[in-house]
């Protein structure tokens, strides 16, 4: 999965098509995947190659998601309004037309505003708040498919998500239009305030402001004499001074304080919305009511008791169900490691081949390959031997559904056998074969040992 957002939804619209299954062949699906997965050495199965392991077998869903390109559509939306806007808000403040200085106070101000919604940003993401809902509802409803309930409890860190990333290009926009403007206009910065303010509690502000940079760049860190030539009133008209360039010696200064204070906590904030995002979804994904059904399917030993079949209440009377003699074929499979056992089977039955258990899907289609081609022009039957103490599997089912596949016209002779050489199924063990025989068709039978009893 290309990312944690596209599993989401993946597994949403792969949960909305598994309901149209039937829990069995769901149970059955998963846990093979589940068992070849242990096989493979890994410990826990990933959601991720789950999906995939579908979308290769062809049950899966689809990798193309509406519901991204309407997220992307928008971030990259706010991405440009926000880089427009900084061209904008730098170029307004400053603007110069040789008469007023550009006043240093109006930019701090201006900084510490898009400091406070940064920080307003990133606390409406991690608290779930949605000032954006009424226009996202309405932008939803114009873009089919792009609704979805997976999607709704991430709707507000996706929209923080947006905002600081249309936050930075703000940001970024406003440093290139500051440091372009310094390179082709000549600027003159200076201060005012109506406060009753000295030059040394100003220069202690701006001392706070470039703290972070004054250390190792001291040319961007204002001095007290560059703070009391340059403070200026509104009423006092412009006049020309000894030293001029001290009018534009405040920029590096500027572009440091907006680097500081406006593009880095945007790029920090944006980092964190991105991990907030991640770290939703995965709830979102755990709270899906999927979810749990997935991880019981894994985790939980597919079994058939024959529960739906018509005559689950009651086992079949062992009288009236005949078994059969065991066959003489070749086409012999031992099923999840059953022990064959040379005193019961008859002469003429070939080698058995491996199947189920520990083995892997790959593995029980290279059996029935290999019994493909071992068949031959007397080999009628296809001889599975189980153990008899352990109820049939799913699995098994789906084994021999796939074997009349590559064995036509074969019928499937079951032979559960005890656990030694000289002991037979007891009537219970004998009976849930019988009954799983009946419900395969297709001619199937159980066949025992002529030669020992059935213990009671």
């Amino acid at each position: 999965m290309p990312g944690h957002l596209e599993t989401l939804l993946a597994f949403d619209r792969q949960y909305q098509r598994d309901q149209q299954q039937s829990p069995v062949f769901l149970h059955r699906r998963d846990r093979r995947y589940a068992l070849d997965q242990e096989l493979e050495g890994q410990r826990a199965p990933r959601l991720d190659h789950w999906l995939a392991h579908l979308q290769a077998l062809g049950s899966g869903t689809g990798s193309q998601y509406p519901e991204m390109k309407f997220w992307r559509r928008l971030e990259t939306g706010f991405v440009l309004a926000g880089a427009v806007l900084g061209v904008v808000a730098m170029s307004g403040l400053l603007f110069y037309d040789g008469g007023q200085q550009i006043n240093i106070t109006v930019i701090l101000a201006f900084i510490l505003l898009q400091l406070v919604l940064a920080i307003y940003t990133a606390i409406q993401g991690v608290a779930g708040w949605q000032p954006w809902a009424p226009v996202l509802e309405r932008l939803l409803r114009k873009s089919p498919g792009a609704d979805t309930p997976a999607l709704k409890p991430l709707h507000a860190p996706l929209m923080a998500r947006n905002a600081q990333a249309a936050g930075l290009a703000f940001g970024v926009t406003g440093l290139v239009t500051l440091l372009i403007s310094v390179v082709l206009q000549d600027l003159a910065f200076g201060w005012s305030t109506t406060l009753d303010t000295s030059a040394g509690v100003w220069h202690d502000i701006v001392s706070m402001v470039a703290a972070p940079w004054a250390g190792w760049l001291p040319a961007a860190a204002p001095s007290l004499e560059l703070v009391t030539e340059t403070r200026f009133f509104r009423l006092a008209g412009s006049r020309e001074m000894e030293n001029a360039g001290r009018w534009g010696a405040w920029w590096p200064f500027v572009a440091m304080a907006w680097l500081t204070w406006v593009v880095l906590p945007r790029l920090i904030l944006l980092l964190v919305a991105r991990l907030d995002l991640r770290r939703q979804s995965r709830r979102a994904l755990a709270r899906h009511p999927g979810y749990p059904a997935l991880l019981w399917r894994l985790e939980t030993p597919s079994v058939d008791t024959g529960s739906d079949t018509p005559d689950s209440g009651q086992l079949p009377d062992l009288e009236a169900s005949d078994t059969v003699a065991i066959p003489r074929t070749s086409l012999v499979v031992s099923w999840a490691g059953s022990p064959a056992y040379e005193s019961q089977l008859p002469e003429g039955v070939g080698d058995p081949l491996p199947a189920g258990g520990n083995q892997s899907l790959a593995a029980d289609r290279e059996t029935l390959r290999e019994l493909a081609a071992r068949r031959n022009s007397s080999d009628g039957h296809l001889l599975v031997i189980a153990r008899s103490w352990e109820p049939p599997t799913a699995e098994l089912e789906d084994f021999l559904d796939e074997a009349t596949d590559h064995l036509p016209g074969i019928r499937i002779t079951l032979l559960p056998v005890a656990t030694t050489s000289s002991s037979r199924p007891t009537a219970w063990q004998l009976a849930q074969w019988l009954r799983f025989a009946h419900r395969l068709g297709r001619g199937s039978a159980v066949a025992v040992p002529d030669e020992v009893e059935i213990e009671p």
